[in-house]
């Protein structure tokens, strides 16, 4: 299946490792674009919803959460497809939040770029998405 034209939307405040996974995403032939910050991403996420198939979130981000910009994108955008990311400290952080592990798609970091790639193809072909029907 071509990537051409899906987009996603990669939002993790630490620099190094956002070029990192936009690079290859890119490689990959996917569409990529980068935001540091909640309020920058709910941002662009407003302007451009209809180009984003796909929201690759860390969970810890300045201004509010991934879990919560999830659920504001699936308010306005039923069915998008959300993965979040973390450090070890993600699944207590995702319970922190109220997040069941059955609700999320999630990826623990440090991840090697074949095992971000494969759970982005699985997520964008064939995964049901992610509900974000979870209470804080």
């Amino acid at each position: 299946m071509s990537t051409s034209h899906q987009t996603i939307l990669l939002v993790d405040d630490e620099a190094v490792p956002r070029r990192q996974m936009g690079a290859v995403l890119r490689h990959a032939g996917y569409g990529i674009i980068e935001s540091r910050d909640y309020g920058e991403a709910t941002a662009i996420f407003q302007r451009r919803s209809e180009e984003i198939d796909m929201l690759l979130v860390d969970v810890s981000l300045p201004g509010n959460n991934g879990y919560e910009l999830a659920k504001t994108a699936l308010a306005h955008k039923p069915g998008v497809r959300v993965l979040l990311m973390s450090g070890p400290t993600g699944a207590e952080v995702c319970r922190f939040y109220g997040m069941p592990a059955t609700d999320v798609h999630f990826l623990e970091k440090p991840f090697r770029a074949v095992d971000l790639l494969a759970r982005v193809k699985y997520l964008l072909e064939s995964a049901e998405p992610f509900t974000g029907s979870a209470s804080a």
